[in-house]
């Protein structure tokens, strides 16, 4: 099996300054551990070049004013967001992680399979924030619907809810987005409660599943049993897009959730495995994650993809949990996805 892969060590530019939690080593960070420790995994995968974005392609899912905005800012070192700040060459290193995930798509559609750094999801239509320059996921989507495709799921595992993925298709059957993230109440960008499910032609297209802080690879395998499994079912989808980094491990810095090295491996691997069963090709793609074991989590996730050993270890204890916690963690979610149902159930049989 060969699977393509695009990078470009200019990834680095992807950059926001020192003391900033995203800086741009982490992608040859990635590349150097996974070649010297896995070089088996490593065969497998095919190492493309990407082309950059050009300002017709940004336009499929952004404005004019916004892509100008852009180039703008960053002359002056503007900032999107408090967040984000412009500085120079990260425009240019956003485009080529765009053009790397549209090229991945393209891929995906021959091979069945393609992997990519990406997941730029909180670019919205006319704003960016949250780390995020323009949104590479829903572009890669917008380029897929331009070449015929009717029926795309994005399914997005980030920690931090996809709230400008969303807003870009919150109107388009196209689309189903499903986004399983810490619970809003308790995290960035506080968006994705159960009750937004999309609009107009839309409705019930958009799926949130707010997670409990904490949670672990059980209540992420309730969630697909009865939420994502079945939609996947129903909306036969042409072709998946799977985006999020490693920012669900319980070692996360900016969040809260509870996962570990193997629950990540196993989250991507039944998505790949949904995906294979079904001859539907995917994407995934990963580029979150915060603090000293990203390059872990990453290599946890294309543990999961590929479906090989590769032994990975965390030396950092993880919170206990005890067990009267953790039934009130699972009667949460399942309190979630009863109102997931009810809302849902008019758009879709399976609920």
């Amino acid at each position: 099996m060969s699977v393509p892969f695009y990078y470009h060590p200019d990834f680095s530019g992807y950059d926001f300054g020192a003391n900033h939690p995203f800086r741009g080593e982490r992608f040859a960070a990635f590349m150097q551990a996974l070649e010297s420790l896995f070089p088996e995994a490593y065969g497998m995968l095919e190492i493309r070049t990407p082309a950059a974005a050009d300002d017709q392609t940004l336009e499929l899912a952004h404005s004019h004013t916004y892509v100008q905005r852009v180039k703008a800012l960053e002359k002056r070192r503007g900032f999107l967001s408090l967040d984000t700040q412009l500085l120079p060459g990260s425009v240019d290193a956003a485009r080529l992680i765009v053009g790397a995930s549209v090229d991945a798509a393209r891929a995906a559609v021959e091979s069945g399979l393609a992997i990519g750094f990406g997941g730029l999801h909180h670019a919205g239509p006319d704003y960016g924030e949250g780390f995020c320059i323009f949104n590479d996921v829903a572009i890669a989507a917008s380029v897929l619907l331009g070449q015929g495709l009717e029926r795309i799921a994005i399914l997005d595992t980030d920690a931090h809810q996809g709230n400008g993925t969303m807003d870009i298709f919150y109107s388009d059957p196209r689309v189903l987005f499903i986004s399983l993230h810490q619970d809003p109440r308790t995290l960035y960008p506080g968006r994705g409660f159960a009750g937004e499910i999309g609009s107009g032609d839309g409705a019930g297209y958009t799926v949130n599943i707010p997670m409990p802080p904490l949670s672990v690879g059980t209540l992420y395998d309730e969630a697909m049993h009865e939420i994502v499994v079945p939609l996947i079912d129903e909306f036969d989808p042409e072709f998946i897009i799977r985006n999020g980094g490693s920012d669900p491990l319980y070692t996360d810095v900016l969040t809260n959730l509870g996962l570990d090295l193997d629950s990540l491996s196993a989250l991507n691997r039944h998505i790949s495995e949904e995906a294979r069963s079904r001859k539907i090709p995917l994407l995934d793609l990963f580029l979150s994650g915060y603090g000293p074991y990203v390059t872990e989590g990453w290599l946890a996730i294309v543990r999961g993809i590929l479906q090989v050993d590769m032994q990975l270890e965390i030396p950092e204890n993880r919170i206990f949990i005890s067990e009267e916690k953790l039934e009130r963690m699972t009667h949460d979610l399942r309190r979630t996805i009863e109102e997931l149902k009810r809302n849902l159930g008019s758009y879709w049989e399976v609920f």
